[in-house]
């Protein structure tokens, strides 16, 4: 069957004929000193993406060009706040995919911008969001990895492999994402760039945070991180309750709990259940502003989130409760070269199943961790913090 349902096979269509009126209708003058760069993927990607991103730009500015950034308005704001890129056009993925006025204006805004070459770097492409973009895109020049898309069907590659104009060979075998970024970066034709741990800058947002200031007081503080963007992969508070315990009778530190705006359950639930002092900060902070906590903070303790990746261009001591849905391709960290700052330490239950892209084949309760990530030893959790801690000390 070629798609799972009538409906879902509707609304395919329907915007597969608005992406075909789209590049249909005229365009704009051609802008040859503007290159267009695609990514609509999560906040983890783009930090692992950022060195990679950087040497993208580079090249093409080296070539005359500027570059337009199309990205995931989840963290659009933050990318045009960093300063890599000249322009950035945020993307609501979600409406994009689902509301077809919305991917009409869209498209229509991003052609506007008359680029004449358009990359979309992803190796886990997806045909209805990246791929379209660059079909949309008016570019006479239209780059892309020959990796793979991100949907299980080899039909949809099929198809989106042909609106491109050049794919960069990816190698077959699995790489960890911030070789894969180097990859293409290198093949793209800058020879010599190899992976290398991102940095984020320090930044002074917290000294205009009255409320943060007054609700840490200048003490020392550690961040927990126990939300996820699947409950599946959620540690269960209980470890990260033991966790918080055992760091305040050990080094006396306050707590600080950090999360989006979906986590502020389950970070209240950790806050009510401790003993020791622990202040809720979930939903309260931008993207940037959780990165100059973190540039502060004496150690971080997260799911696997894009918070570790965060805390990793931070430079912030991490520890992270990984489950095996993707392990090795974002977790743990594969670096070229020599590394000054400390890179996450990962602490798994290793099952034979690991590799398994998230669909997990053991049951489990509604709402709760997969087997990979509930069973994750505290005693195992709490080495690492310890042996992150004698760094910190």
């Amino acid at each position: 069957m070629f798609f799972s349902t009538a409906a879902a096979r509707v609304r395919v269509a329907t915007l597969l004929g608005i992406d075909t009126l789209l590049k249909l209708a005229g365009k704009p003058a051609p802008r040859p000193d503007r290159v267009l760069i695609v990514r609509l993927d999560a906040i983890g990607d783009f930090i692992l993406w950022m060195d990679a991103a950087k040497a993208i730009v580079r090249h093409y500015k080296g070539r005359g060009r500027t570059a337009v950034l199309v990205a995931n308005n989840v963290w659009a704001s933050w990318a045009k706040d960093l300063g890599i890129f000249e322009e950035v056009i945020p993307v609501d993925v979600y409406q994009f995919h689902h509301d077809p006025l919305y991917r009409f204006r869209t498209g229509r805004q991003i052609r506007r911008w008359g680029c004449t070459i358009a990359v979309e770097p992803s190796y886990s492409r997806s045909w209805l969001l990246g791929d379209s973009v660059i079909r949309v895109s008016g570019a006479n020049e239209r780059i892309g990895s020959a990796g793979n898309t991100s949907e299980p069907q080899t039909h949809k590659q099929r198809i989106s492999d042909r609106w491109y104009t050049r794919l960069i060979p990816a190698d077959p075998l699995p790489l960890m994402e911030l070789e894969r970024n180097a990859e293409f970066v290198r093949n793209l034709g800058e020879a010599g760039f190899h992976a290398a741990l991102p940095q984020l800058p320090e930044t002074s947002l917290l000294e205009d945070n009255a409320a943060f200031i007054a609700a840490t007081a200048g003490k020392p503080f550690y961040v927990l991180f126990p939300g996820a963007s699947w409950e599946g992969r959620r540690w269960p508070v209980s470890g990260f309750h033991e966790i918080a315990e055992r760091l305040y009778n050990r080094t006396g530190w306050l707590g600080v709990v950090c999360g989006g705006g979906s986590d502020r359950e389950i970070a209240g639930e950790l806050c009510a259940r401790s003993i020791s002092p622990l202040v809720n900060w979930a939903g309260r902070t931008t993207l940037g502003e959780l990165a100059a906590i973190l540039n502060v903070a004496r150690l971080l303790l997260t799911n696997e989130t894009s918070a570790v990746h965060i805390g990793a261009a931070c430079g912030t001591p991490t520890v992270c409760l990984l489950g095996g849905g993707h392990y090795g391709r974002f977790l743990p960290y594969q670096i070229q070269g020599s590394i000054a700052r400390p890179l996450p330490q990962a602490v798994i239950h290793k099952m034979p199943c690991f590799g398994c892209n998230w669909q997990c084949i053991y049951p489990r309760p509604e709402g709760g961790p997969v087997p990979c990530i509930e069973q994750i030893d505290t005693e195992e959790v709490w080495q690492a913090v310890s042996e992150v801690l004698c760094w910190t000390e």
